[in-house]
């Protein structure tokens, strides 16, 4: 049965679709206002000449990724969101990480910004307009869930965005059937796993002695190839029920250094070690392509990544061995846990200086809409993607994984400025296939606590100092846990960790934790 928390709605331990894009160049062009409220230009592309159509502006759009791919309002589906909310966006792609900030500092901000790094700081009366006065002035039918105001409220108790990459509770319920979660993962060789006879995996014994029957059967090869420098040990947090970050303990927030079953995760995997099914080198490489590449050549049988790493393995192989990959049970101890603490990823602020709040809220209200998401995500109906006959999702008519394809449509599959989380991911749903199957074990297992999410310590807090200077250490000294020669030293090396944490200021972090822990789920709560 899948696990919800009461109150609450989404993450999954790491950074989900960062696996999905690869970086694209800036752009050099500077934010400038070209119209205005009294005389707007009309918008390029809009053929319609109905006298209903609404009133049509050029509204600046600054976004702060520099590898955002849509450098210009183009395409079907951009014309299409003219023809619908009369409004055309003149886009800016920040040319550096530090764009915004100078923006900021000057006061020469663009009718609209969109930023996942500065949103507190764009959260400001100073520089935003308040989103629930603009809703309450222009969008009075526009009605928003208190999960969702809950994990946008700024500390002032306005709401200054409504970040994409986020779906209530009922949202998830709804679409639990082809919105699919993936987390950590172990993906194995299926030609090898059925040579050997199709062992049964269902314990951590179960898979530490089918590690020890592949060294043994195979010599030559690496039993398991962790991708670096992420998801190396998500797979195995999960099984011992300790995830890296803050963890709830009973209503509680405790740093993951200070649970026993963190420390039983490190000494499980200098086992592994220790057992010769784990290369040290493993930890030293920079790249995810140099474990892959072990992968495609045969000379790895297991791959700890995600759960989407099977069919991605399998698809990828094709071409470099012809390999197939299958996926390892999500379950392996009574201690599982999958949390999904995800409180949302960009938000667009409409800026004290918009020359048209009202289209700029409206637009907001348009493409939040359910009819305003499938055509940002996915394209038009009927001419980009149709209803699959099976169920509530697309099956597209162009490669939506070619950006060229993508982005000469004008549709963004990660979140169009705003946008739901499940619609994202029904547009990945691909029936009966490995990862689908596994996925579908993930969403039903998955806990949603997105009041972890909004523990977040300000940019250049003490608390962010501490933070990041305990995650720093955790970086550069859990290879003496991980390849200790003995139990004992590994043991030793552990709580080496657990001691230098405190001294740089873990048990003042975690009581900072358990307050904001205790705001943030009144805030979602709407108390």
């Amino acid at each position: 049965m899948r696990k919800v928390q009461k109150g609450s709605a989404w993450l999954i331990t790491a950074s989900l679709l960062v696996l999905l894009l690869s970086a694209c160049a800036g752009n050099n062009a500077a934010p400038g206002n070209n119209g205005n409220a009294d005389h707007p230009p009309a918008a390029p592309g809009n053929n319609s000449e109905t006298s209903d159509a609404p009133e049509q502006v050029t509204l600046d759009l600054f976004v702060d990724q520099t590898w955002w791919p849509i450098k210009e309002w183009s395409g079907a589906v951009a014309e299409e969101i003219t023809r619908k909310t009369g409004v055309h966006l003149n886009v800016t792609v920040a040319t550096d990480d530090k764009q915004l900030q100078v923006m900021i500092a000057s006061g020469d901000l663009p009718d609209l910004v969109a930023t996942s790094g500065q949103v507190k700081r764009m959260s400001d009366p100073d520089l935003s307009l308040a989103w629930n006065d603009l809703i309450a002035e222009y969008a009075p039918d526009w009605e928003l869930e208190q999960e969702r105001i809950g994990v946008n409220t700024a500390e002032d108790g306005n709401f200054y965005t409504i970040r994409n990459f986020f779906s209530t509770e009922a949202e998830w319920e709804e679409y639990k059937d082809t919105a699919l979660l993936y987390t950590g993962g172990i993906s194995v060789r299926q030609d090898i796993l059925e040579e050997l006879g199709n062992p049964q995996i269902q314990s951590l014994e179960d898979l530490t002695a089918l590690f020890q029957t592949v060294k043994d059967t195979y010599p030559d090869m690496i039993p398991l190839v962790l991708n670096p420098p992420n998801w190396h040990r998500a797979y195995f947090e999960q099984q011992f029920g300790a995830l890296s970050g803050f963890n709830d303990v009973d209503g509680q927030l405790v740093y993951s250094l200070n649970m026993p079953a963190y420390k039983d995760m490190y000494l499980y995997m200098n086992d592994l070690y220790r057992k010769g099914f784990i290369r040290a080198e493993n930890y030293a490489y920079k790249s995810e392509d140099q474990g892959k590449q072990l992968m495609f050549n045969g000379t790895g049988f297991a791959f700890s990544w995600t759960t989407q790493g099977s069919d991605q393995l399998t698809s990828a192989a094709k071409e470099q061995g012809g390999y197939t990959f299958v996926n390892l049970p999500v379950r392996l101890t009574d201690n599982l846990k999958i949390v999904n603490s995800a409180v949302g990823w960009q938000g667009v602020f409409i800026t004290k200086g918009n020359k048209n709040p009202e289209a700029s809220i409206r637009l907001m209200q348009f493409l939040q809409s359910d009819e305003g998401q499938k055509l940002a995500l996915w394209g038009i109906e009927g001419e980009h993607w149709e209803y699959a006959p099976d169920g509530d999702y697309p099956v597209f008519k162009y490669n939506t994984m070619d950006d060229a394809e993508r982005v000469a449509r004008g549709a963004f599959y990660w979140g169009l400025l705003i946008g739901s989380t499940t619609t994202e991911m029904r547009a990945l749903y691909e029936p009966d296939t490995d990862a689908t199957r596994t996925n579908q074990v993930v969403t039903d297992e998955t806990q949603f606590m997105p009041a972890i999410g909004l523990v977040a310590p300000d940019a250049d807090s003490d608390e962010q100092v501490v933070l990041t200077n305990i995650q720093e250490m955790i970086k550069s000294e859990e290879s003496k846990v991980l390849l200790a020669t003995s139990e004992e030293a590994a043991a030793a090396a552990y709580d080496a960790m657990v001691e230098q944490a405190n001294r740089i200021g873990l048990e003042r972090l975690e009581a900072w934790a358990n307050e904001r822990y205790e705001e943030a789920n009144a805030q979602l709560a709407g108390s």
